[in-house]
């Protein structure tokens, strides 16, 4: 990552200002100082993956070109992807959006309204045509598309346990780098689903086969047109339910006059 570092803090190694008057001065270095706090809440791997220095170079361009309209520092950043990805000296790290994506999706997903589970409401799936029933999704239930590993340097940034130098670090950096290397060559991105169960947003990488169903169950299809895309292999359909029951990717169940 020394390399990496390196180069975010030479491309966005800005002055910070260029008011004369000391007043002013000031308060642009409270408001930039404020802003750079700001973002590493919001986008924690990528501050991670790049480095403190090369981090707050990055935010404080993105601050001086990026204008705050919003009164929350925590619905600031938005557009940070974007600048990565649109900025032409970056193109030896093209992951690095993808993982401001992410981050700002975890961090969208972890201030979505609560929602209570509804264990009573699965009663419905006996007494009522599931053509007429959808599933009550959980809080912040989102799908989205990757090019690159980014739960694994998701993990890589959050995990305390591959911070040590080790067998469990060796097997899993492999893993990692073989992930980044094949990314290149992908036709169609890497699909994850992220939600909150409870407290904390999770995320879950799915095989091609899953995003189907998982699709539909975003999109609040109904429940029978979700349990016929287990037509083909019926006994898969009760254990995959019962998983998203157990983690809470599935609230409970709502007629569809209700959503």
């Amino acid at each position: 990552m020394d390399y990496q570092t390196q180069l975010i803090s030479d491309i966005f190694n800005a002055s910070s200002s260029k008011h004369k008057l000391p007043g002013v001065q000031v308060y642009h270095n409270n408001f930039v100082e404020n802003g750079i706090r700001a973002l590493s809440i919001t986008f924690p791997t990528l501050a991670y993956l790049i480095g403190e220095e090369g981090f707050r170079g990055l935010a404080r361009t993105f601050l001086l070109e990026e204008v705050k309209t919003q009164f929350d520092w925590a619905d600031y950043g938005a557009n940070l992807a974007s600048f990565l990805l649109q900025n032409a000296h970056l193109t030896e790290l093209p992951y690095l959006s993808e993982v401001a994506e992410l981050d700002y999706l975890l961090h969208e997903v972890q201030r979505s309204s609560d929602k209570e589970f509804n264990a009573e409401s699965f009663n419905l799936l006996n007494e009522a045509d599931p053509a007429s029933l959808v599933f009550d999704i959980a809080p912040g239930f989102r799908l989205a598309k990757f090019y690159f590993p980014v739960e694994q340097l998701h993990r890589l940034a959050h995990d305390p346990e591959l911070a040590q130098a080790g067998h469990k670090q060796e097997v899993f950096m492999a893993e990692l780098n073989k992930s980044m290397n094949d990314a290149i060559n992908l036709e169609t991105p890497r699909s994850i689903v992220v939600w909150r169960p409870e407290y904390k947003a999770e995320m879950l990488s799915l095989t091609h086969e899953e995003v189907a169903v998982f699709e539909l169950l975003h999109k609040k299809q109904s429940i029978d047109t979700i349990f016929a895309r287990f037509t083909n292999e019926p006994e898969a359909l009760s254990p995959w339910l019962s998983e998203q029951i157990v983690q809470k990717r599935i609230f409970g169940v709502l007629k569809s006059n209700e959503v």
